[in-house]
């Protein structure tokens, strides 16, 4: 899928440019159906992983790594122009935006509700892929293809399967095989105390948690041991505490 048309590129009035511009906005990804990944090992995790790079841009100055595609060389007013980082790496590639295989609910996974800070999500996406949890199931959350949240995965959100849905289909999203198990503050059992079994974490957003709905449609409830007297965590913190321990304990 690598652009081929133009081997070097100087100016930032370019068409192509201008166009990979309007992905750093969320209704400019969703027309074009692509996104932004900046920094080598980021890119390196998407081709090891088999997506195709739609564009693949290095700085005039920089080598592109051994074993990637051939690359459009850029000058450094390009790479800034494009780049949403405080220092652009001199990497940045164009992936599209992958289409999820069909969603198994008896596997189980981490379902992340109203979580809307994407560097929180990015984290968050970033440790169900350690983690092996590879099914998420996004409701209402932040962009996941938004600079932000990709760069907060580094390169994670590669191996995982990403499921959009609204907040009615994540509560119908029900099956015996693996129950709902939401991550709450108080009133929920030690993360040890759960039998050993697939199931779906819900990790509710840093406004006002799980919603009531879906919070009385999890048949299980987790509360993380906080013998410090904090009285809460934030949502990726709290989450990424909560699949280790899940994870460890054979969950």
């Amino acid at each position: 899928m690598l652009d081929l048309a133009v081997s070097h590129l100087l100016s930032t009035a370019n068409p192509l440019i201008k166009r990979l511009v309007h992905l750093h906005e969320a209704r400019g990804r969703r027309a074009a159906g692509m996104f932004i990944v900046e920094g080598r090992r980021a890119i390196d995790d998407f081709l090891k992983a088999g997506q195709g790079a739609a564009h693949l841009l290095v700085r005039e100055d920089a080598e592109p790594p051994p074993g990637w595609p051939p690359a459009i060389t850029v000058s450094g007013r390009i790479l800034e122009r494009l780049s949403q980082a405080t220092t652009p790496s001199g990497y940045l590639a164009v992936f599209p935006i992958p289409l999820p295989t069909a969603l198994v609910a008896a596997q189980g996974g981490l379902m992340l509700v109203e979580v809307a800070d994407p560097g929180n999500l990015g984290t968050l996406l970033r440790t169900a892929a350690a983690m092996g949890l590879t099914q998420v199931v996004l409701a209402g959350t932040a962009d996941p293809w938004s600079a932000k949240a990709v760069q907060a995965t580094a390169g994670a959100l590669a191996r995982l399967q990403i499921h959009t849905l609204a907040l009615d289909q994540a509560i119908a999203l029900a099956t015996p095989d693996a129950p709902r198990c939401a991550l709450v503050v108080r009133d929920g059992v030690p993360p040890e105390q759960l039998p050993r079994r697939r199931r779906w974490l819900v990790v509710g957003g840093e406004a006002r948690g799980i919603p009531p709905e879906l919070l009385a449609a999890c048949p299980e409830r987790v509360t993380l041991p906080m013998p410090g007297g904090t009285e809460s965590l934030n949502a990726a913190i709290a989450g990424a505490i909560a699949c280790y321990l899940l994870m460890r304990s054979g969950a």
